[in-house]
């Protein structure tokens, strides 16, 4: 078995991977299979991409999707930056109302950033994470319409678990962090849990288990903070918030993603999908790199060339520098 295999290595170092025919019909075949193939390794990889997109609409979970992911990165600066001017102007008793509003979402900071009740410094990148929070929640629904008062409460309850987890962190900073390394290593996360619950659970377990000292926050004032970040997330150009007739008597506020959001999250996939093809094992040998961007494959999605002569050319072209 050994002889054979060493005779079938050396014949195909004497003819070259791809066959013995590279001047006549049959090499121009494998050369056409390959470029079927590779077009057919990029029609899978798009059609895994929309699909897990199509899934984690269906589950409301598109902040985990890529264009999710990029507009928490667009938008948590901005936003990040009008809660910083709110909550200044809020301490200094400029706001006027909220006030109740103002004191929940404090409490997601921890206390080093502040000076009795005003905030010790300028920076708005310390309210980041809340920032992401509300990004997040909120971009989950952005391609399906839902209520202004149902998004309300869910932003105000995240809100509220960061603020346990604060509570938590400047409770026992030792198991704080034991249990905060776990959850981010993704080992300690099991396959079939989503994670997002997953490590809400294991955090509650926790803070339950050490009897952590939190007062719950009233419905009421988590509808008044949530509608408050979803206003924001309005200015910014992130969302729309219409007046919906229902019945005759009775008219409800949407949360919808506007036009421009719409378009741009359809531009953004439409770029994107075919990015992560189903490689699959090549037919014809691969094509030497001559720079970051041509090599490896053949085809147009690949490379420059996308036609039998153009392969032939790259091919000889290869042969010609060894």
């Amino acid at each position: 078995m050994d002889r054979l295999i060493q005779e079938q290595l050396q014949e195909l170092m004497r003819v070259g991977v791809g066959g013995k025919f590279r001047d006549d019909e049959n090499y121009s075949k494998k050369i056409e299979e390959e470029l079927e193939l590779e077009q057919m390794m990029m029609r899978g990889g798009i059609e895994k991409f929309n699909k897990q997109v199509n899934n984690a609409m269906a589950k409301g979970q598109e902040s985990t999707t890529l264009h999710g992911i990029v507009f928490q990165q667009k938008y948590v600066s901005i936003l990040s930056k009008m809660i910083h001017e709110w909550v200044t102007k809020s301490l200094q008793g400029l706001a006027g109302r909220h006030q109740t509003a103002i004191k929940l979402i404090c409490q997601c900071l921890e206390q080093k950033h502040f000076n009795n009740a005003e905030l010790k410094n300028d920076i708005p990148i310390i309210w980041d994470k809340a920032s992401l929070i509300i990004i997040k929640n909120s971009i989950d629904g952005i391609s399906n319409r839902q209520t202004l008062n149902r998004l309300s409460i869910k932003i105000g309850n995240a809100l509220e678990m960061e603020a346990r987890i604060t509570q938590f962190m400047a409770t026992d900073k030792s198991l704080y962090a034991r249990v905060s390394n776990k959850l981010n290593s993704s080992k300690s996360i099991p396959q079939t849990e989503n994670k997002y619950m997953y490590k809400k659970n294991v955090w509650v377990y926790f803070m339950n288990k050490n009897n952590v000292d939190f007062i719950k926050w009233n419905k009421t004032d988590k509808v008044h903070l949530g509608t408050k970040m979803i206003y924001f997330l309005k200015i910014v150009g992130l969302i729309n918030i219409p007046l919906k007739k229902i019945y005759k008597n009775k008219s409800i506020r949407y949360v919808e993603a506007t036009d421009k959001t719409i378009e741009e999250i359809k531009n953004f996939n439409i770029s994107n999908e075919a990015l992560h093809p189903d490689f699959m094992p090549m037919i014809m040998p691969p094509r030497k790199w001559e720079n970051p961007f041509v090599g490896g494959y053949y085809g147009k999605k690949y490379n420059e060339e996308n036609t039998v002569e153009g392969v032939k050319n790259a091919l000889q072209s290869t042969k010609t520098k060894k």
